[in-house]
């Protein structure tokens, strides 16, 4: 259903003379201008296809007073024409209007009754003007009364903001509700970004759970790896001094735990260079105990069953050793 817009420019009423013309009777007036029509509130409309507004015209269009065509006629309530729009032409995209007026519209208009006048037109979903739909004297200019965006089965609640509350939202006298909610609605988002950014944690005293864990997590396993290269290295540093001699094998577990602690490898670094060598780790040979020069009588038996004489044999045993 296509929307109407009704206070959406005002005009002052041009003087009301008669025209030479043939048609003698009809007043043109200008009723929307060409490209964007834009009401003293800033609402903006589109007036991009005049030739379709002026094809859009049928029979004649009532101009009636403060738009009661549009507000009181669909109540059922009194909404006489002061005049009626018999005509829309298209002047250089201009929509224009010729009107003849009855003779109440005459006398309001001559009697300085009323001043200025107002057109009521349709529109789409995306604001382009699709039809004129009346007009209406009026001494509330747009500039103090905005602009009315109604349907058909809407009130007409609009009203001026009281300028003390216009004041404190830093908003011109002529402000209507709707600026006043925009105004109040900007406040709270720049409220809620202030209030965001308090509350986001600074990055270079926090981070992120996840960050964190992953962080530790490599941290501990590349703590752990360090841990046991130095376990490797301490432990090969105690069998390096117990292949010196210098520490007996027995106190290997004692002195790794002594590597461990704190200062505890610079100290044992310190005693295995000057501690003395307490166990020869090098094998020493055993000789085999002295034995008789004679032989025994086993001996004397493998001699003969070798066919081994007895002063070899007795030769050969002095040579043997035992590790």
């Amino acid at each position: 259903m296509p929307q109407v817009a009704l206070t959406a420019l005002c005009f002052q009423m041009p003087q009301f003379v008669q025209n030479e013309e043939k048609d003698s009777d009809i007043q043109w007036l200008p009723m929307i201008p060409a490209g964007t029509a834009e009401g003293r509130d800033g609402r903006k409309w589109f007036n991009n296809n005049p030739a379709a507004i002026v094809a859009a015209f049928e029979n004649k269009l009532p101009f009636d007073i403060e738009h009661s065509t549009e507000i009181k006629g669909p109540k059922g309530e009194d909404a006489d024409a002061y005049g009626w729009i018999v005509q829309l032409e298209n002047r250089n995209g201009e929509i224009w209007a010729g009107v003849e007026w009855n003779d109440n519209g005459v006398y309001k208009i001559k009697d300085k009754r009323y001043g200025f006048y107002s057109p009521a037109f349709s529109y789409d979903d995306k604001l382009n003007i699709t039809a004129m739909s009346s007009a209406g004297l009026t001494n509330k200019p747009n500039f103090r009364v905005p602009a009315l965006n109604r349907s058909e089965n809407q009130e007409d609640t609009t009203m001026p903001l009281p300028k003390a509350l216009a004041d404190a939202l830093a908003l011109a006298e002529n402000a209507t509700e709707q600026d006043a909610v925009a105004a109040i609605s900007a406040l709270k988002s720049s409220e809620q970004i202030a209030l965001n950014r308090a509350n986001q944690p600074d990055l270079e005293k926090f981070v992120p759970k996840e960050t964190y864990e992953v962080a530790l997590n490599r941290a501990t396993t590349a703590e752990s790896a360090i841990k046991a290269v130095q376990d490797k290295e301490t432990e090969g540093l105690v069998d390096a001094a117990i292949a010196a001699g210098k520490v007996a094998p027995a106190n290997k577990e004692m002195f790794v735990a002594l590597c461990r602690t704190e200062g505890g490898r610079e100290e044992f670094e310190k005693f295995a260079e000057s501690a003395p060598t307490i166990v020869d780790a090098k094998p020493k040979k055993t000789p085999t105990p002295q034995q008789s020069e004679e032989l025994t009588k086993d001996e004397i038996a493998m001699c003969r069953q070798m066919g081994v004489s007895e002063e070899s044999w007795k030769a050969n045993r002095h040579h043997k050793t035992t590790y």
